[in-house]
């Protein structure tokens, strides 16, 4: 035998290696993070083939730490190697954010954002120019609203220059509480339009937010007293309700939805709860209002460069490079599905082909053999015709033959000489209504036959008794009541010059037999 070949296993191992590294720099790697005072907390998704899986959490302290050192050890905790593939969620505290909704007047929907939010504040002497500002415009019930939300300009420069520093891609800087709804909308996949108040429980307080679908209207938050979480729900359910009106919603909310901190469910009084809740509610187990949680809230409730969202880097995001917007991968699988389809196309065309050519040539071989004798060629024209008229022949015929009966029979019999039946017709007895009364018409038979007068230019005399002959047949006595003639009529033959008589003989059936 001989010697099994062997490969070199360096090559191989390099390129797949050099494979999965242009791989992971191709698929770009989504991370949300919760920029806070004191602490950082990312968490990674990462889009596999059957979803969205979490694959790493961390936190980093900021404690005499620079934002951007921070968040370069952030990404260590993430399992992260290459920054440059990073895109970042981001979310801001709701502490630190201003927030209001109010009603927008008659040809105030123009206005600029630094307007806006002084008429909303209510002060002149606000320093506006210190404040990132983001704008929503919507409506509810037909009512035209305006959503602003204010951070400092320092923090959001700030986190915008860290992430610059660090080589990654910031997406999208959004409120907490933006960020925790989306998510528990999508959680959910509830996609209805009504108002809700949704209560964000955390460690030590409680977010609540009343919201139009996944717009928020009011948001409030308040510290949560250990072993008094109840009453804190409640207190912060109607803080929320109570302002409403004052927000442009004529409507109150529909219904409570409590996420997070499932466990204090069974510690609280659920009858009490639901005698001082408005409209019941309803309790999910995420997202809650815990730093972690939000961050993974960060990407889970995600919705790419969505102009219904709020982001305070909207205005200064840069514009995307058409490469980044190229999904090759995408094009590669749909280019080599369209090859593989072209190519069975191809062959099977080829298959067709090849049998059209086989089918003319013995077509043609065919065509060959029936012109070698003209004159014993069959013309199938020409045998259609003939059948066609037997046919038609034999029709003919069966509609003009006299089937007889074994009453006619005898009635034939009883024909004088000279005198023969032309035709047999006769109608069944069936019953009439007329003028509410049932009446039944007799079975009657109508024989139609032809005789030579005799030479004296008369009726023979047979045929003159002939109703009389009929009628005392015996078969004819049994079905019929009476047997007359008539319709007496002289006929000239123009073939034979023959003077001859038509006439009727008529046999009426007795009603009560049938």
């Amino acid at each position: 035998m001989g010697r099994p070949i062997s490969y070199p296993a360096n090559g191989f191992v390099a390129r797949l290696q050099s494979m999965g590294h242009l791989l992971s720099k191709s698929n770009p790697i989504a991370i949300g993070v919760l920029f806070g005072r004191q602490h950082l907390y990312g968490c990674r998704l990462k889009d596999g083939v059957w979803g969205k899986a979490k694959t790493a959490a961390a936190n980093v302290s900021l404690h005499q730490k620079d934002l951007s050192a921070a968040f370069s050890e952030l990404l260590v905790g993430l399992e992260i190697e290459s920054p440059s593939a990073v895109q970042v969620f981001a979310a801001i505290p709701t502490s630190e954010c201003y927030f209001a909704t109010r009603p927008v007047n008659s040809g105030g929907g123009n206005a600029s954002p630094r307007t806006l939010l002084r008429e909303s504040l209510r002060s002149t002497t606000a320093k506006l120019d210190q404040l990132s500002i983001d704008v929503l415009n919507w409506q509810a019930d037909r009512r035209p609203l305006v959503s602003i939300v204010a951070v400092s300009n320092d923090r959001v420069g700030e986190i915008s220059a860290a992430m610059q520093r660090c080589g990654v891609q910031l997406r999208c800087l959004r409120p907490a509480a933006s960020v925790l709804i989306c998510a528990a909308d999508s959680a959910r996949n509830d996609r209805s339009d009504r108002i809700a108040t949704r209560i964000f429980l955390g460690e030590n307080s409680v977010l609540g937010v009343m919201t139009k679908g996944v717009r928020p209207i009011h948001w409030q938050s308040i510290p949560l007293p250990p072993g008094d979480e109840a009453r804190g729900i409640v207190s912060i359910v109607r803080s929320i309700e109570a302002g409403h009106r004052a927000c442009g919603v004529e409507q109150p909310p529909e219904t409570v939805l409590i996420y997070g901190r499932k466990e204090l469910q069974s510690l609280n009084d659920q009858q009490w709860l639901a005698q001082n809740l408005p409209n019941g509610y309803s309790w999910f187990d995420t997202p809650s209002m815990q730093a972690p949680n939000i961050a993974r809230s960060c990407i889970e409730g995600r919705r790419d460069n969505d102009p219904s969202e709020f982001n305070f880097i909207r205005q200064t995001e840069p514009a995307t490079r058409l490469i980044k917007l190229i999904p090759y991968q995408e094009v590669f699988v749909y280019l080599a599905a369209v090859c593989l389809v072209a190519f069975v196309l191809v062959k099977r065309l080829g298959h067709h082909r090849s049998e059209r050519r086989e089918i003319a040539a013995s077509l043609a071989v065919l065509d060959d053999k029936l012109s070698l004798n003209n004159n014993e060629r069959v013309n199938p024209r020409q045998i259609r015709d003939q059948l066609n008229a037997r046919a038609s022949a034999v029709s003919q015929f069966l509609e003009k033959r006299i089937r007889w009966s074994p009453l006619l029979a005898e009635i034939a019999s009883a024909l004088p000489h000279g005198t023969r039946l032309t035709e047999v017709r006769g109608t069944a007895m069936m019953p009439q209504k007329r003028k509410r009364e049932v009446r039944e018409t007799p079975t009657k038979l109508v024989l139609n036959a032809e005789c030579v007068l005799a030479s004296d230019g008369q009726l023979p005399e047979s045929v003159t008794e002939l109703s009389d002959v009929i009628a005392n047949l015996q078969s004819v006595r049994e079905s019929f009541r009476s047997v007359e003639m008539t319709d007496i009529r002289r006929t000239h033959s123009q073939t034979t010059g023959v003077e001859g008589t038509q006439f009727s003989i008529v046999l009426t059936s007795d009603p009560t037999k049938g």
